[in-house]
């Protein structure tokens, strides 16, 4: 009886002692299963270069954008018919550019805007019937502006040509950049010994009746008022504005009747 006694109580002392010297491990968590990963799809958003902020974006007008208005120019810094800033486009160039949706095309008459030369605010039927500047209502208007790098390429051949044709065609610098005042453009003439006459129209309607792009793009009118070239004022190798207004004069038909508008 007394080896039974003493057997349970061994018993109850190893019990006894393994209970409070070992804690109960913690049941281990299951690893909760991993959700695949989402895949996140970024569209990537076109971003117009500055070697197009003149057609485009720019200045308000190019770009016509081209900043201010926008040779289209809100459009960064990209000086166009647009306004200031590179981006009519900004003349961009900026590519200026002018809403193309109501533009008129070649073969079509002009309709009427206005411009201001020397402080005089005029139409275009009256400026076409202005013989000082045109024997015969033929015009050449050169999208132009004080501020922008790809004028300065072509200001002087326009000032040649203008020269050239004094008092038998209307060669003129149209300056449809919001911000310009005839101070600022008459100034800037007289320090780049320019002659050409330099017409204002801070509005940019002539942006949109044409729908350029950007600045330098050239438009010929003939003398019935009608369109017969828009587009570069020149290149390398070819002088389209000027053989445009031969052809014209010559009572032909212009060869290159449209180009790219390019700054």
């Amino acid at each position: 009886m007394r080896s039974i006694t003493a057997a349970v109580a061994a018993g109850l002392l190893v019990l006894s002692f393994t209970s409070c010297s070992e804690t109960p491990s913690e049941p281990q968590a299951q690893p909760e299963s991993q959700p695949e990963s989402a895949v996140v799809v970024i569209e990537s958003v076109p971003v117009s270069s500055e070697a197009d902020s003149h057609e485009h974006s720019g200045d308000g007008h190019a770009a016509w954008g081209h900043g201010k208005r926008g040779h289209g120019q809100g459009q960064g810094q990209g000086q166009g018919p647009g306004g200031r800033g590179h981006g009519h486009g900004g003349h961009g160039h900026s590519e200026q550019g002018g809403d193309t949706s109501g533009s008129i095309a070649v073969g079509d008459k002009v309709p009427e805007f206005e411009v201001t030369i020397n402080g005089k605010t005029m139409k275009l039927s009256e400026l076409r019937k202005n013989t000082k500047l045109t024997s015969d209502g033929t015009l050449v208007l050169t999208f132009w502006c004080s501020f922008c790098h790809s004028c300065r390429h072509i200001e002087h051949s326009l000032d040649k040509l203008a020269k050239q044709y004094r008092g038998q065609v209307g060669v003129i610098a149209l300056d449809a950049s919001d911000g310009e005042t005839a101070e600022v453009v008459a100034e800037f003439a007289r320090e780049n010994d320019l002659s050409v006459p330099i017409a204002l129209n801070p509005k940019g309607t002539a942006v949109d009746i044409f729908g350029v792009h950007a600045t330098t793009t050239t438009i010929v009118i003939d003398s019935k008022g009608v369109l017969r070239y828009c587009g570069q004022f020149s290149d390398r190798e070819h002088s389209y504005a000027a053989d445009a207004l031969k052809a014209v004069l010559a009572g032909e038909e212009v060869r290159v009747k449209k180009t790219r508008h390019k700054g």
